[in-house]
């Protein structure tokens, strides 16, 4: 059985669509994925162009460091493709034999689900960016997430970094991952399921949240030096 991959049609369609995956072959799938894939290295392109992330490298250039400076954003610029490359790689590799390992549902059954997180993902930073580049300004916490609506009432930077990992696509990815897999799921354990879907997301918001108050770039300088 040959069926043509329509991305918004197997999306709206999730039962008919896992029987494919697991009896079918899907001609142009491997096209959606080259695509999406090339559409983050451009999203991450774009905004370092735009500058941003790259707040601290205006400082050469107001100290007439000019060469410095351009040098610098030649290597932010690589940096960003560099991270949308790992980015990718992480959440529609890395996830996908995570969530294989945690329910032994063959990998590249998973692989074809997680094409639909990472697309989320993908429109979520995009619209992030058309927002920033039209105010003109970006801010510390997404609007997608709770993050600005907690700032509000607490300051502990760790729980505002978590927070903000949480977004509505990572609502999304819950549902999606959880509509298709539980198709290849017994029922019984549907509930482990959605345990182990959201325990993932949590998992991944903790840890970056860590991530985002270690003085990282304080520990590599004085390495360096």
């Amino acid at each position: 059985m040959f069926y043509h991959y329509k991305f918004w049609h197997s999306l709206k369609n999730p039962t008919y669509f896992t029987k494919i995956v697991e009896e079918g072959e899907i001609i142009g799938y491997k096209k959606r994925s080259l695509t999406v894939f090339i559409l983050f290295i451009l999203l991450f392109t774009a905004r370092e162009f735009w500058g941003m992330g790259t707040e601290n490298l205006t400082t050469l250039f107001a100290m007439d460091l000019h060469n410095e400076y351009y040098v610098a954003r030649l290597l932010s610029m690589l940096g960003a493709i560099l991270w949308a490359i790992v980015y990718f790689c992480f959440h529609y590799y890395g996830v996908t034999y995570l969530l294989h390992l945690l329910t032994d549902i063959p990998y590249t059954w998973i692989k074809k689900v997680q094409l639909y997180v990472v697309t989320f993902l993908l429109i979520e930073k995009t619209i992030l960016f058309a927002v920033f580049y039209a105010t003109g300004y970006t801010t510390l916490f997404s609007f997608f997430s709770l993050a600005p609506l907690a700032l509000q009432v607490m300051n502990t930077d760790y729980v505002l970094f978590t927070i903000n990992q949480i977004t509505v696509a990572t609502m999304l990815t819950i549902v999606v991952q959880f509509t298709f897999l539980s198709k290849w799921d017994e029922e019984a354990s549907r509930k482990i399921l959605v345990v182990k879907i959201i325990g993932i997301q949590l998992f991944m918001a903790l840890f970056v949240g860590m991530i985002s108050v270690l003085p990282i770039k304080e520990w590599i300088t004085r390495g360096l030096g």
